[in-house]
Parts: structure tokens; sequence; C-alpha cells
């Protein structure tokens, strides 16, 4: 589809039609990302004040959490309302999903479950106030690498509707607007030759995925001698984990354009996003970024601590000093693209292994995650790989977990990695971060870098 008739068409009725502010949202971030941060902090406590007073009035925890502390956002400074409140954690959520949610937001509830990188799934709301928010800030950092609206795209991603069931309205939707959808999820040989020769004719713009399930396709090339010229490729837009420096190397090598990072996630939204000069510039205009210690307390600036998020467009079920469970700090230099926007480094955040199947094929660990967190009968979660022949889940149960549930993880499975997979499923009252402490949902301990046809 011809770039220009997606970009000043398509893509726009799109955004009418599902009644989304996304293009008025973008023109905004293109005009404010060049303010100083005086204007910034202006935008961000006039948006903030609104947020704080529609969950006073529309959601009822919100309300008595501003009772209970003593505060009142219709009269006092936002941020001392905002510093009052107690922090949000999934545990919260869940435990008052319905009194935090504005049942009468506009175009209605969007709901969103996470894709359970920590094990614990989380079940919540958006509107299309958000969402609009969150795809014109995605959109406007495709720009500063020279990719518009509507450029093709390719996207090494998955879920179980992406991955399996490519119905005719989606695979046209993707047409419509230059989208190319690949499976993260089954790395097979056979298959990344296919996707190299796909790619090659879909000659997109920009590709975006996973930066491990794109650094396993460049690996697999360079050991392969499968080289993608660069045609009109101008980035690479990696997100959903933690990119490390070999990574980066080794796709940006291969591809021979800049690999551009996004930090964010499905229910604290579009947090932060690389600029060609390598600052991670935080989307100021629609997220607040604080770092606290371990007591809560404000980082020192420049401090490690961790990444608490406020989304100022976040009204279906607002989400208010939110934990993410990674850690960052504020970086206080300026940067040399000359935006006003904030910097920020992460310094921790979510990894996932990738698992071998009995053919060989690689894949994500989100794969099986996706099985496990739509379940409402499972609680917490953890997945282990100690041989390619077998997989052992470790499952805290809510209520209602039954034999029906073991046999349709069993089968998930074994339909990802192979109908032989030996399977055993365990459910226990806990499950233990490792000795760092950090938790990992699905650990490997297979080499796949060594299973390569």
């Amino acid at each position: 589809m011809n770039p220009a008739w997606v970009r000043n068409l398509i893509y726009p009725l799109h955004e009418q039609i599902m009644r989304r502010s996304t293009f008025a949202n973008l023109r905004q971030l293109e005009e404010s990302q060049w303010w100083d941060q005086q204007q910034l902090q202006g935008l961000r406590t006039l948006k903030l004040r609104r947020l704080l007073q529609h969950a006073q009035r529309q959601c009822p925890y919100f309300d008595s959490m501003f009772k209970e502390h003593r505060v009142d956002p219709q009269d006092e400074s936002p941020w001392a309302c905002l510093q009052a409140l107690p922090l949000l954690n999934k545990q919260t959520i869940g435990d008052h999903r319905a009194l935090m949610t504005w049942q009468e937001a506009p175009g209605g509830l969007v709901e969103a479950v996470t894709g359970g990188s920590t094990g614990e799934p989380l079940r919540f709301y958006f509107d299309k106030r958000r969402q609009a928010f969150d795809k014109a800030a995605r959109m406007r950092t495709h720009r500063w690498f020279g990719v518009n609206v509507g450029d093709r795209e390719v996207y090494l991603w998955g879920s179980p509707h992406e991955a399996n069931r490519q119905d005719q309205v989606k695979t046209l939707r993707d047409r419509l607007t230059n989208e190319l959808l690949l499976s993260a999820f089954n790395l097979t040989p056979t298959r990344m030759d296919a996707y190299f020769d796909q790619i090659e004719q879909f000659d997109p713009a920009s590709i975006f995925g996973y930066p491990s399930s794109l650094f396993l396709l460049c690996d697999y090339g360079n050991r392969t001698g499968r080289r993608l010229s660069p045609g009109s490729l101008r980035a690479v837009f990696t997100t959903g984990e933690m990119l490390d420096e070999v990574q980066r190397r080794v796709i940006q090598e291969h591809f021979r354009v800049p690999v551009a990072d996004g930090y964010g996630s499905r229910e604290a939204g579009f947090i932060a996003h690389d600029c060609p000069e390598g600052g991670k510039h935080v989307t100021d205009e629609n997220i607040i970024v604080e770092i606290l210690d371990a007591e809560g307390q404000p980082s020192e600036m420049g401090c490690v601590g961790e990444i608490v998020i406020t989304h100022l467009d976040a009204f279906a079920m607002p989400m208010i000093r939110y934990r993410t469970g990674d850690m960052g700090r504020h970086l206080t230099q300026a940067c040399g693209c000359g935006r006003g926007l904030s910097r920020m480094r992460i310094v921790g955040g979510r990894h996932t292994d990738h698992l071998v199947g009995q053919d060989g094929r690689r894949m994500h660990g989100l794969g099986l995650i996706y099985i496990l967190r739509e379940m409402p009968s499972v609680q917490k979660f953890q997945i282990r790989q100690e041989k390619s022949e077998s997989i052992r889940v470790q499952i805290v149960p809510s209520d209602g977990f039954d034999n029906d549930d073991r046999m349709h993880i069993t089968s998930g499975i074994r339909r990802c990695l192979g109908k032989e997979t030996a399977v055993t499923i365990e459910t226990v009252a806990s499950i233990q971060s490792s000795p760092s402490g950090k938790f990992r949902c699905v650990t490997s301990e297979v080499d796949t870098a060594a299973v390569v046809a």
C-alpha cells in the first residue's frame, strides 16, 4: 500500500472510526517535545490535577485513599496529593479492581492482561483516551528516526491472537496499514530462512520486536550467511525486554541501521524511548516517573531506585504511583538532540528466556506465558526447562484450579514445543525469587545457541 495513502487517509480514518484522537495528540507531542522543562512542568501539573480530581469523583478506591490520607485534590497542590498517596501494585489492583474502574469511560472499557513476565498476570482496563496518547507517543519516536506513519513495518512479535488466529479482518487491517507480523514464538531454522525472504520482499522502513528474538534472527543469519540488504530500512525498534549491549551491537551490525529501545508496559504505558543521540527520553507529557528507594522515598538525583509511574491519561483505571518492579535512575545532563524531555536509564527490568522445542525450534518464553496468563485459576507461575524434552511448571493456584486446567496447560505446552514433551505441573503455596531478588517466570538451561540446523 502506498505509504502516503496510509498516512493521510487510511490510518486517520481508522482512528476516527475507533473514536481515538491519535493524530491530534501527535501534533501536540511534536510541538511540546521542544518545550523547556518549565513549560512541560506546567502541562504536567494541569494534567495531574485533572487526573486526581477525576479519580476522586469517579473511582471509589481513590476517593477513600484521599480521605484516609487527608488530602483533597480539589483544593490542594496536585503534587502534594500525589506524594500523599500510597504506592499501587498488582495485588492492590487485583483486590480493588472494580472500585478503581470508571465504568462510564467514553467509548467503553477495554480489558487487558499483562504479558505475565513477572509470573503474576494482571487484569486491568484502559480507555480510548489512553490508547490514543500511547499510540501518538510511539508514532513520535518513530519519526525521530525518519520512520513516518504509514511506512512499512515488520513486527517480530506475537500473542495468542496474533500468532494463532490470523483471521481475515486482522490480515486485511495489517495490509491496509503496511504492517507485516512475523511470530517470534517458533524460531526454527526453516522459519527464520522464510523470514529473511519475507522481510526482503516486504522492504520495510522499520523492524519492531523483542530484543532476544531479533538477536536470534541476526545471529542465525550471520552464522548461515543470510544477510538482509538495507533497502528502505531506517531503524530497528526493540521493546518488551532488557536490551543488552551485545544484542544491540549484533542487531545493529547485521541490519546496518540504528537500534532504538523503548521502555514501557501494557499497564504502565509508553514510558521512555531512545532518541538518535542515545538519550532515553521520558514521555513527560503523559507520564510521571518517580525513582524511589527501598523505603519508598525519592532517590537522590542520579541514584538507582524502583521505577514508579503515574499515567496522566489513564482515566478508565487510573495508574497512580504504580510500581513497575523495574530499576532505573534519572539523568540530569541535557541531550544533544535539543529536546526538553527528561531522560532516564533503565538498569534492571524484565528478562525472558527462550525455550527449545523437540524439533530444534527456539520459542520466546512469552509463547508459554500466554497460555497461563489468561487463566483466572492461576495466581502465579514459573516455567523451567532443564532439557529440551521436558518442562516443569510451578503454580500458585487460585480458587477453581482443577484437572481441566492441568490438561489445558499440558496441551498448550505440547502444542508449542512438541507433542512428546514431558510436562510436570506442581501446585505450591509460594514461589521464591532468585538469590539476587529478581523473579524470572521462564528459565531455560538448554543452550539455544547450539541448536542450529
